[in-house]
């Protein structure tokens, strides 16, 4: 959709307030409270509605991450719609810029856009490619010392997987949908209890090399290549199937440049909503720009997030 086009359809907060109405009660209005459906009337004055079935009030933002807001539901709007149409993300600063608000008020909004695009996991079947990835920049090379004096060696730069970096695990449907998940080492431990019903029991599973994935051929159909021998693709000879992990490294790649390119660090606490953020990117990416927002708008409910909660110190 346009820029063009998205400012017809909301040319002013009354048509936002209806367009999200209609995205999130296609069958009419239902109240927050009691659950009563088409049974409320509008309040033009207050633009609350009103009940019928428990009397209570309520509006479209109530018990979703837009709750209780001081923004205009035409920011909202545009906000979603500058999120869902870009390739890779907005961050806080640009969108602070470009909808004229500070730059908490955009961070916070971005983060309550970001909790409305997490779905539920798919499950995956026929060939599902896993692979792990880290989320951020690698580390700078530590400097070596200036002085012809000084002979203190550096501290070493951190090699494989010494880096603390945060780890996701990916697991990706060939031609199909993709799910991803912050897991604490990569550990078989840990990649279990990730993949713990995300997969089709009968589903055949492509992996690297990596000892941790030796595991899921207990359960279930398992092929890997091995990167460290440099081999990159290959025919198994039992299956006749292409061995690869092409799609998974794919869609690291695609979150990789989302994080170093556009938002350039991210922390743990909130890397799963950065994740969520990517997953809803690439499967929907066929969908139109209005049904992918019509969507974000739907999976809002029951959601709720505060400022006080992202800005707490994490656990």
């Amino acid at each position: 959709m346009s820029l063009r086009a998205f400012n017809d359809l909301f040319p002013d907060e009354d048509a936002a307030r209806a367009w999200f109405e209609r995205a999130r009660w296609p069958n009419g209005p239902e109240c927050y409270h009691c659950r009563v459906a088409g049974n409320a009337a509008f309040m033009p004055k207050t633009k609350f509605w009103h009940c019928k079935a428990c009397k209570k009030q309520f509006s479209v933002t109530a018990g979703t991450p837009m709750g209780r807001t001081h923004l205009p539901l035409l920011t909202w709007a545009h906000a979603i719609y500058l999120i869902v149409a870009s390739s890779k993300g907005i961050s806080a600063a640009k969108l602070s810029e470009m909808l004229d608000v500070q730059y908490a008020t955009a961070w916070h909004l971005g983060h309550r856009i970001r909790a409305m695009m997490a779905e539920a996991n798919p499950i995956l079947a026929g060939v599902v490619e896993i692979d792990e990835m880290y989320a951020g920049a690698p580390p700078r090379k530590r400097a070596k010392p200036s002085r012809d004096h000084d002979d203190t060696d550096p501290p070493a730069n951190p090699q494989g997987r010494g880096t603390k970096r945060p780890l996701v695990l990916v697991a990706v449907q060939r031609d199909g949908d993709v799910v991803a998940k912050v897991i604490p080492t990569h550990s078989k431990a840990a990649i279990a209890d990730a993949l713990d019903g995300v997969l089709d029991p009968v589903a055949t599973v492509m992996t690297d090399g990596l000892p941790a994935y030796k595991h899921i051929g207990k359960t279930q159909p398992h092929l890997a290549v091995n990167h460290s021998g440099r081999e990159y693709a290959r025919t198994d000879a039992a299956t006749r199937q292409r061995v690869h992990v092409n799609r998974v490294e794919s869609f690291n790649g695609f979150m990789r440049r989302a994080i170093i390119g556009v938002f350039h660090n991210v922390s743990v606490k909130h890397l799963g909503r950065y994740t969520g953020e990517a997953t809803f990117r690439w499967n929907r990416k066929a969908d139109a720009c209005l049904t992918r927002m019509a969507r974000l708008v739907a999976n809002g409910e029951g959601r709720m997030l505060s400022y006080s909660f992202l800005t707490a110190k994490a656990a």
